[in-house]
C-alpha cells in the first residue's frame, strides 16, 4: 500500500469534499417530483424507406394516408403505394407526370396535383385525370385545402403555379370569383381562420408576395402587410386550434417561421437562434394529452418540431433518411396512435409518435464513443434535471426544457471527455455531485453550476478515468472511495489520500465500481468490481475473489446491491465473457456465487444490471438492451431490445446506466444517450386492416371482390397485405381455399397465392393476417367460380355416365389427381421464391457492414475483425484523421466534403496490403488493421498511404482551385491474447494519432514514440 500525502489537501481537514451540498432541498430526495418531459426531450424514432423498398430513385415531395390506410408518395415521376410492406409505383400512364401535392379531403377522396397536367382524383379503385380537355380551367395545380362556410358545408379549393385559385363546386372546378384581385405569382398554400380578428376569413400564401386574406362574405383578396414578409414566400398555412387558442402557423421560405394569433406575431429565425435554416417548406400539428398542439416543419436541416415555443431539430444523426425534407401527413391510425410520414429528398420516412417505449435523448458523443455518464436528479423546484457526460462534447445538462453545455473549449472543465457522474447522499437529504474525466480528474459540481478541480494523487496518464466516488462513514470517521481505470481504488480519510491495492497486485488495476455492505453485526465492507476479480475491502485489506477461487470471470463492471425474495443481500454484476454473475454476500466471509439461471443476454459481454421500482431489471450489453420481468415462479421473463426497437445504438457504455423515480431506464451508447419509459410502451392490442391489393387470372387484372374464372384459364393470382405501419416485417399470413384445401397453410411471411387451372367448382379463398404484436384481423373471403367446359357441365356428365360411367369416373378422378399435384407443384415454386428473398435479404444484412460513402468496412466490421482475431495473433492498427476536414467541409459544402473522402480512400487502398481491412471508423477518421505486422512495418504502410493522400488534389465544384488534403496517423501493435489486449490495441493507436496531430498534423506517429 502507497501513501500519498499533499498539503494543498489539509484545506479538507475544515470543509471534507463530502460535505457540500447540491442544489435541491434538503427534502428533495424524499418529495415527489415532476418527471421529465420525454415529449419535449426525446427524438421520435425512425423508419426509412427508399428504392430498395419499391419507391423510385428521386425526391419524393409529398405523402399521405388515404382512408384505406394506404400511403400514397409523391415524386415527379408521379404517385406510389405502400401496401404494407413494398411500395408499388402506379401503373397508369395518366399519372405519369411530376406530382406536386397530395390531399384527402373531408370525404376520404384523394387528390393529386399535377406541375403542369392537371389533377386527379382517387376513387378506391383508379385515378380519374381531369385537365384542359375536360374542362379544368388552369393545369398547373400547387397545392389543394378545404374550408367550411358559415353552415358548416365543406369547399375544396386548388392552388396553381400561375396565379389562380380554383373552387370545386357541383363535381366541376371552376375559377375563383376572386381570382382578379389575386397578385401575380404563384399560389402556394390555403388555409382558414375562424376567430383572428373577430370574423371568418381566408388566407393565401404566395411565391413572392407574401400572405393575403379575404374575409367571409366578400369576393377580392387583398394583401396582408407585416415587416419582412410582404415580399416572402409562403410555403405552406397551417391553422390550430387548441389550449393556446387560434393560431395560423406560416412557413416562409428564406424568412423562417412564423404564427399569427390573438396577441400577434411571433417570429422564429435562423438569425435568432431559434432555426437551424430559414429554408422551410411544409407543416403539420398533432396533439397532445395536454390539449396544446405540436408543429412539425419540415426543412433543409432536418425535421423542426416546435412546442411551448421551443424549436428541436432531428436530422440523419437521429436516423432519418435526408436531412432534407419537403412534405408532411400527419395520421391518426385507427388505434389511435399518431404516425408521422415525412417526404425526403432520400425517399419516405415514418415515425409513430406515441408507438415506441424508447426513444432518444441526446446525440453527444454520438460522433465519437457516446455518452459514459447520466444522472437525472431533483431540480429544487419541484421537476427534475438531466445530466449527461458524452466522450467529447464535455458536459450537458438539461433544465427548464433548456439544454447548457459545459466543457475544455468553455472554460468549464479540464478536458472534453466526461467518464462518470455521481451524486452522493449526505445527511440531511443532501447530496454531492462529481463528476469524473478521462485522464483522470475529479471534479465536485457547486450550484451554478461550478466545477472545482479537486487535488488528487493517482497518475494523471493516457487512458486514465475516474471510475466511481463512493461515500461511508467507518466509526465516526468519513472515507471518500475513488476507483480508477489504471490506478485502483483511493480513499481519502482525515485529509489524506491512501492508494490500497490488494496483495500481489502490481501495475494497472481498474476499480469500476464500488458497494458498501453493513452486515447484521453492524461490520463494515467495501466491495469492488474490477478487471482482477471481485473485491472485498475488510477495513484493512483487500481480498480479491478470481479464477483461482472458481469465480466464472474476472472482467467485472456495474456491480449493483440488490436484496432478493427473502431479503438476502445480492450482488449483480456484468462480465466480459458470462453475462451477469449473482453473488449471495449474506456471509461476507463467505460469498456465494448463485447458479447461473437467469436468461442469457443479448451478448455476454454485459455492463451490468439495474433494477426499477417495479423488479423488473435492464442488462445492458455490446449488442442491446435485455429486460428482465419476474415471474410468479420466481424466476424472470425475458425481452430484448435493439435498434429496430428505437435505441439509437444498441451497445451500451459502461457507467452510463440510470434508472430514475419514475422507473425510466436511461443507458448511454455508442450513439448517445437512450431512455425506455414503460408507460409509453403501451400494449398494442389494435387488429390492423387486411387488404386485397391485386388479383389476376392468367395475367389480367381484376376488379371486385370476388373472381369469375373462365374455363381454360391457367392461373389464379390474388395479392394481399397487412397495413400495420409499423414493423411490418413481422406480420404473418395464411390462407385456405375452401373447397379444395382440408386446412390453413402455415403462418409465414408470404403474401400472394396462386393456383392453376383449378377443377369446375365454386370455391373461397380465405386469407387470415396478424400483426408483430399478434393481433389478428378480420379475414378476407374470396368467391371464386371457376367454369367448366361443355364437356364438363351437367348434362354432358349425365351423357358420359349414359355411354361409360366407370371410363368418365377413372377419367374424371385422374384428371383431379393430376390437378391436385400441379396445385402442390406450384406452391412449392412459391416457396422456393420464398427462399430466394430470404436470402436477398440476407445479402442486404451484409450491407450494414459497409459504409455507404466510401464502400469500405464500417467501424462495426472493423470491431468485429478485430474481436475475431485469433488469440495469440500479431495485429497492427492505424488510425487515419482528415487534417482541417471540418473547415474545407463548412468552406465548400457537404458534397465537396464527401467527394474528399472518396478520393481519400482511392489514395490509401492502392497502398493497402491484401491481407489488411481498411474501414471508415467514423467522420473523417479512419482505421486499417494490418495482420502479424509489426509496429514499424505498419508505421511504413501508414507513412505511404499518408504520402498517396498527401499527393491527391480533389476538383472542388466551382472552386478557385484543386484542394489539397493531409492525413494524420497513429499506428500500434501488440499481440492480442486477452480482450484488453484488444482496447490497448485500439488506445495506443488513438494516443499515438492525437500524437501526430499535436505535433502538426500530415505525419505518422507510433506507440513506441
Amino acid at each position: 500500500m502507497t501513501i500519498i500525502r499533499a498539503a494543498c489537501l489539509l484545506l479538507c481537514l475544515a470543509m471534507p469534499a463530502w460535505a457540500m451540498t447540491a442544489a435541491a432541498p434538503p427534502n428533495a430526495a424524499t418529495t415527489a417530483t415532476r418527471p421529465l418531459d420525454l415529449s419535449d426531450l426525446a427524438a421520435p424514432v425512425f423508419a426509412n424507406f427508399s428504392a430498395r423498398d419499391g419507391l423510385p430513385e428521386q425526391v419524393m415531395v409529398d405523402v399521405r394516408t388515404d382512408r384505406d390506410g394506404f400511403v400514397w408518395a409523391a415524386s415527379p415521376q408521379g404517385v406510389s403505394r405502400y401496401d404494407g410492406r413494398r411500395w408499388v409505383p402506379g401503373n397508369d400512364p395518366a399519372m405519369a407526370h411530376p406530382v406536386n401535392n397530395l390531399f384527402v379531403d373531408g370525404t376520404g377522396t384523394l387528390w393529386a396535383g399535377f406541375r403542369n397536367h392537371g389533377l386527379a382524383r382517387y376513387d378506391g379503385q383508379r385515378w380519374h385525370v381531369e385537365n384542359a380537355a375536360s374542362g379544368l380551367p388552369f393545369e398547373q395545380v400547387r397545392r389543394f385545402a378545404e374550408t367550411t362556410d358559415a353552415r358548416g358545408q365543406r369547399v375544396l379549393w386548388a392552388t396553381t403555379w400561375d396565379h389562380h385559385v380554383m373552387q370545386r363546386r357541383d363535381g366541376r372546378w371552376v375559377k375563383d370569383p376572386g381570382d382578379a384581385s389575386l397578385p401575380g405569382s404563384m399560389i402556394l398554400s390555403m388555409a382558414q381562420t375562424t376567430g383572428i380578428d373577430g370574423v371568418r376569413r381566408q388566407w393565401l400564401g404566395t411565391g413572392s408576395h407574401g400572405l393575403w386574406y379575404r374575409d367571409e362574405g366578400t369576393r377580392d383578396w387583398r394583401q396582408w402587410h407585416a415587416e419582412d414578409i410582404d415580399a416572402a414566400q409562403i410555403e405552406a398555412l397551417l391553422v390550430t386550434r387548441d389550449g393556446d387558442g387560434e393560431a395560423l402557423w406560416m412557413s416562409a421560405f428564406g424568412v423562417g417561421l412564423l404564427r399569427l394569433d390573438a396577441k400577434g406575431l411571433r417570429r422564429w429565425t435562423q438569425q435568432d437562434g431559434e432555426l437551424p435554416t430559414n429554408q422551410l417548406y411544409d407543416i403539420a400539428a398533432t396533439p397532445l394529452p395536454s390539449g396544446k398542439s405540436v408543429i412539425w416543419i419540415a426543412s433543409r436541416s432536418g425535421l423542426l418540431r416546435v412546442h411551448d415555443g421551443r424549436v428541436q431539430v432531428f436530422d440523419r444523426r437521429h436516423g432519418l433518411a435526408s436531412d432534407m425534407i419537403r412534405g408532411l401527413n400527419a395520421w391518426r391510425s385507427p388505434n389511435g396512435s399518431q404516425v408521422l410520414w415525412l417526404a425526403t429528398e432520400a425517399g419516405i420516412s415514418r415515425t409513430p409518435l406515441d408507438g415506441s417505449a424508447w426513444s432518444t435523448a441526446s446525440l453527444m458523443g454520438s460522433r465519437s464513443l457516446g455518452v459514459f455518464g447520466v444522472l437525472i436528479e431533483p431540480d429544487g423546484r419541484g421537476g427534475e434535471r438531466l445530466w449527461v457526460g458524452s466522450s467529447d462534447e464535455g458536459l450537458g445538462l438539461y433544465e427548464d426544457g433548456r439544454w447548457r453545455r459545459f466543457s475544455a473549449d468553455s472554460g468549464h472543465l479540464p478536458t472534453n471527455s466526461i467518464s462518470m457522474i455521481r451524486a452522493l447522499p449526505e445527511a440531511g437529504g443532501r447530496r454531492t455531485l462529481w463528476l469524473g474525466t478521462w485522464g483522470g480528474d475529479l471534479l465536485r459540481v457547486d450550484d451554478g453550476p461550478r466545477f472545482t478541480r479537486q487535488a488528487t494523487p493517482w497518475p494523471k496518464l493516457t487512458g486514465q478515468s475516474v471510475q466511481d466516488v463512493l461515500q461511508r462513514t467507518v466509526d465516526g470517521r468519513d472515507e471518500l472511495w475513488v476507483g480508477t481505470r489504471l490506478s485502483g481504488a483511493w480513499r481519502l480519510r482525515d485529509g489524506r489520500w491512501d492508494e490500497i491495492r490488494p496483495p500481489g497486485i502490481d501495475g494497472q488495476w481498474r476499480v469500476s465500481r464500488f458497494v458498501a455492505q453493513r452486515d447484521q453485526a453492524g461490520r463494515d465492507w467495501l466491495w469492488a468490481a474490477t478487471d482482477r476479480g471481485l473485491g472485498r475491502f475488510d477495513g484493512k485489506a483487500w481480498a480479491l475473489f478470481d479464477s483461482s477461487t472458481g469465480f466464472p470471470d474476472e472482467q467485472l463492471a456495474g456491480l449493483r446491491l440488490y436484496p432478493d425474495a427473502g431479503d438476502r443481500p445480492i450482488l449483480w454484476m456484468g462480465s466480459a465473457r458470462v453475462g451477469i454473475v449473482r453473488v449471495d454476500i449474506g456471509d461476507p466471509l463467505q460469498p456465494r456465487v448463485l447458479p447461473a439461471t437467469l436468461p442469457p443476454p443479448p451478448d455476454p459481454y454485459t455492463y451490468g444490471a439495474m433494477r426499477a421500482p417495479d423488479g423488473r431489471v435492464y442488462v445492458c450489453s455490446n449488442t442491446g438492451v435485455q429486460q428482465l420481468t419476474p415471474d410468479a415462479q420466481g424466476g424472470y421473463s425475458t425481452r430484448a431490445f435493439n435498434r429496430r426497437d428505437g435505441m439509437v445504438h444498441e451497445e451500451c457504455n459502461g457507467n452510463a446506466q440510470f434508472v430514475d423515480a419514475h422507473g425510466r431506464f436511461w443507458t448511454g451508447t455508442l450513439g448517445g444517450l437512450t431512455v425506455y419509459d414503460p408507460s409509453r410502451g403501451t400494449a398494442d392490442t389494435q387488429p390492423k386492416p387486411l387488404r386485397v391489393t391485386g388479383m389476376h387470372i392468367d395475367g389480367a387484372a381484376q376488379s371486385g371482390t370476388r373472381l369469375r374464372v373462365p374455363a381454360g384459364a391457367a392461373t389464379v393470382d390474388v395479392e394481399y397485405a397487412l397495413l400495420s405501419w409499423d414493423r411490418e416485417a413481422e406480420s404473418r399470413f395464411r390462407s385456405q381455399l375452401l373447397g379444395l384445401e382440408s386446412a390453413p397453410t402455415p403462418w409465414t411471411a408470404q403474401t400472394a397465392r396462386s393456383f392453376g387451372a383449378l377443377p369446375p367448382g365454386d370455391y373461397t379463398l380465405r386469407i387470415e393476417a396478424r400483426d408483430h404484436a399478434g393481433n389478428t384481423s378480420m379475414p378476407i373471403d374470396i368467391p371464386i367460380h371457376v367454369a367448366a367446359h361443355w364437356w364438363q357441365r351437367w348434362w354432358a356428365y349425365a351423357t358420359s355416365v349414359l355411354i361409360l360411367v366407370l371410363l368418365g369416373y377413372v377419367i374424371a378422378l385422374a384428371r383431379t389427381r393430376v390437378l391436385r399435384a400441379q396445385h402442390d407443384a406450384l406452391e412449392q415454386r412459391v416457396a422456393e421464391r420464398t427462399a430466394e428473398l430470404d436470402a436477398a435479404n440476407a445479402r442486404l444484412l451484409d450491407l450494414s457492414y459497409r459504409d455507404a460513402l466510401t464502400g469500405l468496412a464500417n467501424r462495426r466490421r472493423l470491431l468485429d475483425a478485430l474481436e475475431r482475431t485469433p488469440s495469440g495473433s500479431l495485429m497492427a492498427l492505424v488510425f487515419f484523421d482528415v487534417d482541417h476536414f471540418k473547415e474545407l467541409n463548412d468552406r465548400h459544402g457537404h458534397p465537396a466534403g464527401d467527394e474528399v473522402l472518396r478520393r481519400i480512400v482511392d489514395a490509401m487502398s492502392s497502398c493497402t496490403p491484401a491481407d489488411a481491412l481498411l474501414a471508415r471508423y467514423g467522420g473523417e477518421e479512419f482505421a486499417c488493421l494490418l495482420p502479424g505486422v509489426t509496429t514499424a512495418a505498419a508505421a511504413d504502410v501508414a507513412e505511404r498511404m499518408r504520402a498517396a493522400v498527401e499527393a491527391t488534389s480533389v476538383q472542388i465544384p466551382d472552386g478557385p482551385q484543386d484542394a489539397r488534403v493531409s492525413v494524420s496517423a497513429g499506428v500500434a501493435s501488440r499481440v492480442l491474447r486477452t480482450l484488453e489486449d484488444r482496447q490497448r490495441l485500439l488506445r495506443d493507436a488513438d494516443v499515438a494519432l492525437y500524437q501526430a496531430k499535436g505535433e502538426g498534423r500530415n505525419c505518422v506517429r507510433t506507440s513506441a514514440d
